[in-house]
């Protein structure tokens, strides 16, 4: 009797001290440990009733414990109504415990195998079940009203931090950290739709909805929790909505591979979690999308006082470019421009777009936006193409009074890299710039018909005059040749007027292809034209100079010739009142001296005084 009641003590003392353990895993195995070194089993099998059979959990030295009881089975156990049996004799265990308890699946099943001779008794093993059922109960039920009170401890907690903040990363390392805090056993993933954020660590998936399983897809769907069992493992998934006023965010998966677990006082906890983490992604969401317009706008409003500033068109586009890859983290950025009813893509662009490699995608782009007069958006340009050099691509057309002028592509080489709202903001920032664009083009174009010749495309003698006196005040020297075409009224006389024109514009084209950028060529009047060249040695001015007179009669269609007057100046030469008007002058007096000399030739008056 003393040995018995030892036992017992030892038991009720064992027993208080699982009180303070915490989490149904460490304190199924922790008592199943205590009991078995207490009687000295051989063996001992732990099992949770999963709905229709009870399922092992654990086993102590029974290496061929059945893993799975049917309820007809354990008859061979216990007989209907008893709830515990104590026999030697039988196999594979010689004493049976089943525990009814205030779960949702209140069975849970115990055996254990004794050594011949244990010594005990069957009022031991009827008190052991009675006291352990007893502990069982007592610590579902205070543990039971402790994690509700800390559930929702945490809850309250964790919506404080919610509403104090509205950054979505750490809004859900809040949400994983209190769920694993609350259910230690448990294992958590959150899925999340249309998320472009990088999480670390954090156990968090997008939502493939191609492979979700249906009671996921039901949850973010309908809003509803929805429960999975899986047959295979025996885990039980559980799935909560991560609902906001305004939609589904993702859905949070809880995955317990304890069949005996229940949701009853948990169900409730998870959702207002799962409610209130999705109230708060939105209220996060929206704050970054009302940040993100706000960006926008001031992007946009910058970009349209800049642009107001009457910049030059390659200032334009070199602005437009860089506020593209600021805003946008693009890798190659384009314009193509229509000029002369062909596309072409201006110096401006990224060098990619200069290469031959880029003419797959500007002319793939070219072919849709004049097919479709609309903007592409593409994620993977791969499925369009052959092995691109980028993936990621928009591409967006420049109209001005429904015409197509031209077109910006904004390209990345990673695939998926831009997202639905930077494509509508690119389409609002091209509509916003093409009118400053229009507008620097007519004005460049006005500009260029000031100063230009209409007929031979020169510059007109007023852009030369000021070219000249520019050169005049800030370079050290410069040379001025003046030419004129020998006998052209007898061209006119002979031919007409028109062919007379046409021999004009040839040796304006020969000028032009022999200045080259040395200079500046205009018409000077009538069939007179003129170069000059700042920073230019006399020397070298009349060897331009000879070389048009030799290329003349083999460049003209009727043949002519012409005469040459050279002048030049030099700062450490010339005279106090050297100017434009004496540096013309002095080349006039050459060409008069070439012209009554015998023509088709150069004469040169360098200074004043020769």
């Amino acid at each position: 009797m003393t040995n018995v009641n030892h036992i017992i003590l030892q038991y009720k003392a064992h027993l208080f001290d699982l009180f303070k353990v915490k989490g149904q895993k460490q304190i199924t195995n922790q008592w199943m440990d205590m009991i078995s070194e207490l009687i000295q089993v051989e063996g001992c099998s732990f099992y949770f009733f999963g709905g229709e059979n009870f399922e092992l959990y654990r086993d102590i030295n029974l290496k061929d414990a059945p893993s799975s009881i049917t309820q007809q089975q354990l008859q061979s156990f216990l007989e209907p109504g008893e709830k515990w049996t104590y026999d030697e004799n039988k196999g594979p265990f010689h004493m049976v415990f089943l525990f009814e308890t205030k779960e949702k699946n209140p069975l849970i099943l115990v055996g254990f195998t004794l050594p011949e001779k244990n010594g005990l008794s069957q009022e031991v093993a009827g008190e052991l079940h009675r006291l352990t059922e007893k502990f069982i109960n007592q610590w579902i039920t205070s543990t039971g009203v402790i994690d509700e009170g800390n559930r929702y401890q945490e809850l309250f907690k964790v919506t404080e931090i919610f509403h104090s903040n509205r950054d979505v990363n750490k809004l859900l390392a809040q949400v994983i950290g209190t769920l694993f805090r609350v259910f230690p056993d448990y294992t958590f993933s959150v899925l999340l739709s249309n998320d472009n954020y990088e999480h670390g660590d954090l156990p968090i998936k997008n939502f493939d909805f191609e492979r979700a399983n249906e009671a996921s897809m039901k949850a973010f769907v309908s809003g509803s929790i929805e429960v999975d069992k899986c047959l295979d493992t025996r885990d039980i998934l559980l799935y909560a909505p991560l609902k906001g006023k305004q939609g589904i965010y993702g859905v949070l998966e809880v995955n317990t591979n304890n069949p005996s677990s229940s949701y009853e006082n948990q169900l409730e906890f998870i959702r207002l979690l799962a409610y209130t983490a999705g109230s708060a992604l939105e209220n996060a969401k929206l704050y970054e999308q009302s940040r993100r317009l706000i960006t926008d706008l001031q992007l946009i409003n910058e970009t349209s006082h800049k642009l107001n500033l009457n910049l030059r068109m390659s200032e334009t586009l070199v602005f437009l470019k860089n506020q593209i890859k600021r805003s946008f983290q693009a890798s190659s950025i384009g314009f193509v421009f229509k000029q002369e009813n062909q596309f072409a893509i201006l110096d401006e662009s990224s060098s990619f777009f200069k290469l031959e490699e880029a003419r797959d995608i500007i002319d793939y782009v070219e072919e849709r936006i004049q097919q479709e007069k609309d903007s592409i958006f593409i994620g993977d340009l791969s499925s369009k193409l052959t092995e691109p050099n980028y993936l990621s691509l928009m591409a967006i057309p420049m109209i001005q009074h429904n015409e197509l002028i031209g077109f910006c592509i904004v390209a990345h080489e990673e695939p998926y890299m831009f997202t639905f709202d930077m494509y509508k903001l690119l389409q609002s920032f091209i509509h916003h710039s093409t009118l400053a664009i229009t507008n620097a083009m007519l004005r460049e174009k006005l500009e260029k018909l000031v100063i230009t010749d209409h007929m031979t495309q020169l510059y007109a003698r007023n852009y030369l005059d000021d070219e000249m006196d520019k050169s005049m005040q800030q370079d050290q020297s410069g040379v001025f040749i003046i030419l004129d075409i020998d006998n052209f009224k007898s061209v006119n006389d002979t031919y007409g007027h028109q062919v007379g024109d046409e021999v004009i514009i040839q040796v304006s084209n020969l000028m032009k292809k022999i200045v080259g950028d040395k200079g500046f060529v205009a018409r000077w009047g009538g069939e007179e034209l003129a170069a000059y060249f700042p920073e230019l040695a006399l020397e070298e001015g009349i060897h331009i100079a000879n070389e048009m007179v030799r290329l003349s009669p083999t460049s003209t269609s009727p043949m002519v010739t012409i005469s040459c007057g050279v002048s030049a100046w030099n700062r450490m030469e010339s005279f106090d009142n050297e100017s434009v008007n004496t540096l013309v002058q002095r080349a006039d007096k050459a060409l008069y001296a070439a012209k009554n000399t015998g023509k088709n030739k150069v004469s040169i008056q360098n200074n004043i005084n020769s």
